[in-house]
C-alpha cells in the first residue's frame, strides 16, 4: 500500500506537537486547544499510515489446487437444503464453514464442506491442519451502482477467497497448531447458539400452551440476542423487525451491553459492595460478555462508554455524557480512522448523541425535574432542598393523596397514584428519547437501508421495556439449561411469554403499509442541511427560552429535508436501456426521454435455499433503482416465469409499487399466481400483452413481437413464453428478447420488422437462441448479454459469441463489465459500462 506520509516522521511530529500542547496548557486556553486538536489530527494520520495494510488479492485461475492450512475459524455443522441448477428437486445435505490460513501465504480461505445427511462429520478443532483440493473463487460481486460489495466486505474481515468441496476430499493432518483466542471464542459462541436452538425441543415445554412454548424462530432470536449468531434467523423474521426499526433487538448491540452492565451494577448495589468493587465488577463482567459475543464494533463502543462513565462516576460527582461520547469517539477514530465511514459507528454515535445531546436536555427543560421530584414523595424534609415550584408540586401530590385516601384507601392513594405519575413520566421519557433517536437516525436509515420506519417510534416505545425483561430472563434460561436442562423449564416459559409479546407487537406494526417507507438515499445537499439543522436543534434545546419549540422545529425541518424527493438521475433527450448485473439472470432498466421508468425482469437465484437471507430483488435490483433516485416505477414487465427472471420481482413490487405489470401469455403456474396476488396487494394493474400490439410508453413507441396471439404455453413456464419487446426513440431502437429460443425467433422472423440498433441477446447467449437468420434480420450494432460468472450452463456459448463477432456487433457482457448502459439519442447509441466509471 502506498503511504502518503512516513510513519516515523509522523511519530516524531506527534511527539513534538504533544510537548507543545503540554507547554501551551499553562499559557492560554485557545492556544492549548489548537495544539491538542493538532495532536489528535496527527495521531489519526499516524495510525492510518502505520497500521493500515493492503491484503494481497488471490487471483481466480479456475484450476484445482491442493492446499494445506490451519483452521482459523470454525462454524457448526448444519443441515441445509438446495436444488441443482438442472433440477427442480431440493436435496438435504450437511454443511460446515471453516476458515483456513494457507501455509506459506498470508491469505485466508473460507471453505464450505458439504456431505450427505447420512455422513458423519469428523471432529475438526481450532488449530487443526487440513489438506484439501480447492478451486478458489471470489464471493459473488454484483457490479452495479449502489449495491453492497460482499467480496470487499469479506476482505475487510480477513477472508480473501471462497471455496467449496466434498467432505470426503478433506484430510486432517497430524500436528495441531496452537489455536488463537478468536477461534476459541467463536467456537464457544457457535456452541452456545446451537445449544439455545435445542430449547425449543424441551420435553416439558412441548406440553405447554403455544404462548408459553419456545419454537424454532424463538430459539433463533435468542441465539442472535445472546450470542450474536444470526445465521439461524429466517428472512421473514428479519424483515418484520427491519420494517419496525427494531432489528437492533436481534443483535448484540450497545443497548444489550448497557442492560447487562446495569444488571451487574444492580447486583453489586444490592449486595452493598463498595463503589470501587461494584465498578470493577461491572466493568469486568461487561468486558467478559463483550468478548464472548465477539467484541463487535457496537459492543466495543458501548463497553468503552460504560467504562468511562463508571470511572467518571467513581472519580467525580458530575458526569457530562457528551464529553464521554466525544472521548470514546475520538479514541476509536484515533485507533481506526476508517471507522468514520462505517455505518455501525455512525449509527451508534448518532444514537447516543440523540439521547445525550437532545433527549436529555429536552427532558430537563420539561418533565425531567418533576420526575426526579417524585422520589420519596412522602418524605417532607426533602422539600426545602428543591426549587419552589418542585416543592409546591410535591405538596400538591401529597394533598391529592390525602384527599384520595378516604375514598380509595391508603394503597391506592400512596402507592398506585404516585406510581401512575411516575409511569407517565417514564412514558414521556421514552417518547422523547425515541423521537430524538428517530430524528437523527433518518439519514443513515435512508442511506444504508433506504428505509423510513414510521412505525419505529410507537413500536420501540413499547418494545424497549420488554427487552429489559427479556434479556435477564433469556440469560437465566440459558444458564439453567447449561447447568441442568430440566431447571430451564420455568425460565424458558417466562422467556417465551415475553418474547411472544415482543413478536406480537413487531408483527402488528410490520403489517402496516404506511409503517415502512422505502426511499432513495438523500442528496449530498440534503445531508449537509440535515447536519446543520440537527446541530441547531442541539443548540436550541439548551437555550434559556423557547428551547422546546425551537428544538422541535429544527428536528422536524431536518427530517423533512431528508424525506424531500430528489430528482431522478437520467440523461436528457435520450432513451436509456441498462442491463443490470444480477448474475445469471435478466433485469433491464429502461428510462424514456420524458422520465418514464420500466423494469423488464428482476433477476433471481436458481437453486437458492429456502433458508437463504439473500434476495436479488431486495439486495441488488432495488439498490440500483434507489441509486438513480427512483421511488416508483411506471411499469414492470415479466418476460416469463423462470426463477432467474421472476425471483427478484416480488421485492420490486413491494418496494416500488409499479403502476402496471406487463405479462405475455403464461401458464397457470404457482409462481405466476403468487406474482399476480402480490401485484394486487401493491395496487399494480396487470396488463396482458400479445404480439402485434403497439402502444406509446412515454414518448417511445413500443411493439410486442412475441409471444404470438395463438401461442399456447405448456403446463410449466418455458423460455418460449418470453415477452419480446421492441422500443424505439426517433431513428434508434432496441429489441429485448428475454429467453426466447429458435421457435419463437422463427415466428418473429415470419412477422418481420425486426431491425434494431441494440439487441438484448436471448437466453444469456445460449446456442438455442440468436439464430443466424434472426441475427441478420435484427442487424444490431450493439448487443448486451446478461450472464453470471462461473455459471453452470456455460453461457454465453462460444458459437453465439462467434456469430456476434462475425456480424461485427459490439457485445457487452455483465459478467465482465458489470451493469452496461446504452443511451439512444435518436441518431445513434452511446454505450457506458459501469466498470469503466470505477
Amino acid at each position: 500500500m502506498k503511504h502518503w506520509f512516513l510513519p516515523g516522521l509522523l511519530l516524531c511530529s506527534l511527539l513534538l506537537t504533544f510537548a507543545i500542547a503540554a507547554a501551551a496548557k499553562s499559557l492560554s486556553a485557545p492556544i492549548s486547544w489548537t495544539a491538542v486538536a493538532l495532536v489528535y489530527l496527527l495521531l489519526g494520520v499516524f495510525c492510518s499510515e502505520a497500521l493500515s495494510t493492503e491484503r494481497p488479492r488471490m487471483k481466480e485461475n479456475g484450476s484445482l489446487q491442493v492446499v494445506t492450512g490451519t483452521v482459523d475459524k470454525l462454524g457448526p455443522v448444519r443441515k441445509v437444503s438446495s436444488a441443482s441448477p438442472f433440477s427442480r428437486e431440493t436435496r438435504e445435505e450437511q454443511r460446515q464453514q471453516v476458515d483456513i490460513d494457507l501455509d506459506g501465504s498470508s491469505s485466508t480461505v473460507r471453505l464450505n464442506l458439504y456431505a450427505t445427511v447420512t455422513d458423519t462429520f469428523p471432529q475438526i478443532h481450532c488449530g487443526d491442519r487440513l489438506r484439501v483440493p480447492l478451486i478458489f473463487r471470489e464471493e459473488e460481486r454484483y457490479r452495479d451502482p449502489g449495491v453492497w460489495d460482499a467480496a470487499e466486505y469479506l476482505r475487510s474481515q480477513g477472508v480473501d477467497a471462497m471455496a467449496s468441496t466434498n467432505l470426503s476430499k478433506v484430510s486432517v493432518l497430524p500436528g495441531r497448531q496452537r489455536a488463537n483466542w478468536r477461534c476459541r471464542i467463536h467456537t464457544w459462541q457457535t456452541a452456545a447458539g446451537a445449544h439455545l436452538m435445542t430449547l425449543s425441543e424441551l420435553p416439558a415445554l412441548l406440553r405447554m400452551p403455544a404462548f408459553l412454548r419456545l419454537n424454532h424462530d424463538d430459539s433463533a432470536m435468542l441465539s442472535a440476542m445472546l450470542t450474536s449468531d444470526r445465521t439461524y434467523l429466517q428472512r421473514r423474521v428479519r424483515t418484520e423487525f427491519e420494517r419496525t426499526g427494531s432489528f437492533h433487538l436481534l443483535v448484540v448491540s450497545g443497548l444489550h451491553l448497557a442492560i447487562f452492565s446495569g444488571m451487574l451494577f444492580w447486583v453489586g448495589h444490592r449486595l452493598r459492595w463498595p463503589r470501587l468493587l461494584t465498578t470493577l465488577f461491572t466493568i469486568a463482567g461487561s468486558f467478559a460478555y463483550a468478548v464472548f459475543t465477539g467484541f463487535g464494533s457496537p459492543v466495543e463502543r458501548a463497553f468503552w462508554m460504560v467504562t468511562l462513565y463508571l470511572t467518571g462516576r467513581l472519580l467525580w460527582r458530575d458526569r457530562v455524557p457528551m464529553n464521554t461520547i466525544g472521548l470514546v469517539a475520538l479514541g476509536m477514530l484515533a485507533m481506526r480512522p476508517a471507522s468514520l465511514f462505517d455505518s455501525g459507528f455512525q449509527m451508534t454515535l448518532l444514537s447516543v448523541i440523540a439521547v445525550a445531546g437532545i433527549a436529555v436536555p429536552m427532558a430537563e427543560k420539561s418533565f425531567g425535574p418533576y420526575a426526579h421530584a417524585m422520589r420519596n414523595i412522602n418524605v417532607i424534609r426533602i422539600d426545602p432542598a428543591l426549587s419552589p415550584h418542585l416543592a409546591q408540586f410535591r405538596v400538591q401530590v401529597r394533598m391529592l393523596a390525602w384527599h384520595l385516601r378516604p375514598v380509595t384507601g391508603k394503597l391506592v392513594a400512596w402507592r398506585v397514584m404516585p406510581g401512575a405519575l411516575r409511569l407517565s413520566f417514564r412514558i414521556a421519557e421514552a417518547l422523547v428519547v425515541s423521537c430524538a433517536i428517530e430524528s437523527l437516525m433518518v439519514v443513515p436509515m435512508a442511506v444504508y437501508f433506504h428505509r423510513i420506519t414510521l412505525a419505529a417510534l410507537p413500536a420501540n416505545v413499547m418494545l424497549v421495556p420488554f427487552l429489559g425483561l427479556l434479556l435477564p430472563s433469556a440469560m437465566l434460561t440459558f444458564l439453567c439449561s447449561v447447568v441442568c436442562t430440566p431447571l430451564a423449564f420455568l425460565p424458558a416459559a417466562v422467556t417465551a411469554c415475553i418474547l411472544h409479546s415482543v413478536t406480537f407487537i413487531v408483527t402488528t406494526f410490520s403489517h402496516l403499509r404506511l409503517g415502512d417507507v422505502r426511499i432513495p438515499a438523500p442528496s449530498t445537499a440534503a445531508i449537509v442541511l440535515w447536519i446543520l439543522l440537527s446541530a441547531l436543534a442541539m443548540i436550541a434545546v439548551r437555550l434559556p427560552r423557547y428551547a422546546l419549540p425551537l428544538g422541535c422545529v429544527f428536528l422536524l425541518l431536518a427530517t423533512t429535508c431528508v424525506l424531500f424527493p430528489r430528482p431522478m438521475q437520467r440523461r436528457a433527450a435520450t432513451l436509456e436501456i441498462s442491463a443490470i448485473d444480477v448474475g445469471q439472470g435478466d433485469a433491464l432498466l429502461i428510462i424514456t426521454p420524458d422520465g418514464k421508468t420500466l423494469l423488464i425482469d428482476a433477476g433471481g437465484l436458481v437453486g437458492e435455499s429456502s433458508e437463504s437471507n439473500f434476495d436479488i430483488g431486495e439486495d441488488v435490483v432495488s439498490p440500483v433503482l434507489w441509486s438513480r433516485g427512483i421511488r416508483q416505477l411506471d411499469a414492470v414487465a415479466l418476460t416469463h416465469g423462470h426463477e432467474d427472471h421472476i425471483g427478484g420481482m416480488h421485492a420490486v413490487l413491494a418496494n416500488f409499487h409499479p403502476r402496471e405489470l406487463w405479462l405475455g401469455t403464461h401458464p397457470d403456474a404457482p409462481v405466476i399466481q403468487r406474482l399476480l396476488s402480490e401485484a394486487q396487494s401493491a395496487g399494480t394493474r396487470v396488463v396482458p400483452r400479445k404480439a402485434g400490439e403497439s402502444f406509446l410508453f412515454g414518448e417511445c413507441p413500443v411493439q410486442v413481437l412475441a409471444p404470438a396471439a395463438d401461442y399456447r404455453p405448456a403446463a410449466t413456464p418455458g423460455n418460449n413464453d418470453s415477452l419480446v419487446l421492441k422500443i424505439a426513440y426517433r431513428e434508434t431502437s432496441a429489441l429485448v428478447e428475454g429467453d426466447a429460443e429458435a421457435p419463437s425467433e422463427a415466428r418473429m422472423l415470419a412477422a418481420g420488422n425486426l431491425h434494431a440498433d441494440l439487441l438484448k441477446v436471448g437466453h444469456h447467449g445460449s446456442r438455442t437462441s440468436t439464430t443466424p437468420a434472426f441475427l441478420a434480420a435484427v442487424s444490431p450494432g450493439y448487443a448486451a448479454i446478461s450472464v453470471g460468472r462461473h455459471n453452470f450452463y456455460g453461457h454465453p456459448r462460444r458459437e453465439t459469441l462467434e456469430k456476434l463477432q462475425a456480424a461485427k456487433v459490439l457485445t457487452y457482457r455483465t459478467d465482465l463489465l458489470g451493469m452496461s448502459s446504452f443511451y439512444l439519442d435518436g441518431a445513434g447509441i452511446t454505450a457506458a459500462p459501469w466498470s469503466a466509471s470505477r
